[in-house]
């Protein structure tokens, strides 16, 4: 689960990720045109309401940014892969609606 978490961070152009080491959790920054006023509240809900994926907003572990979010490794590693394709189409509609913008800028 680790290692598909991690592989999949690395796959994505909207991720990054300090490697788990012992937790049971990630916490992925999400970074570049997806990250243009980026609310971490309003993707959970995002991707609940239409990837049906179920993640944590960072800024609610205390954190001074909201451009991360966290997801348990428990899930077997096929589902933890389908999760994060998941979050990289949401993280991919909102690169798309972000670069217009910045061009425009």
């Amino acid at each position: 689960a680790r290692r598909a978490v991690i592989d999949s961070v690395a796959a994505s152009n909207h991720l990054q990720l300090v490697e788990p080491a012992g937790a049971l959790y990630a916490f992925p920054a999400v970074t570049g045109a997806a990250a243009q006023g980026f609310d971490d509240h309003r993707f959970a809900l995002e991707l609940l309401e239409t990837e049906d994926v179920l993640v944590v907003p960072g800024s609610s572990f205390n954190v001074p940014y909201r451009n991360h979010f966290r997801v348990t490794l428990l899930p077997e590693a096929t589902v933890l892969r389908e999760v994060f394709a998941r979050i990289d189409r949401v993280l991919a509609r909102r690169a798309d609606v972000a670069a217009p913008r910045a061009a425009l800028a």
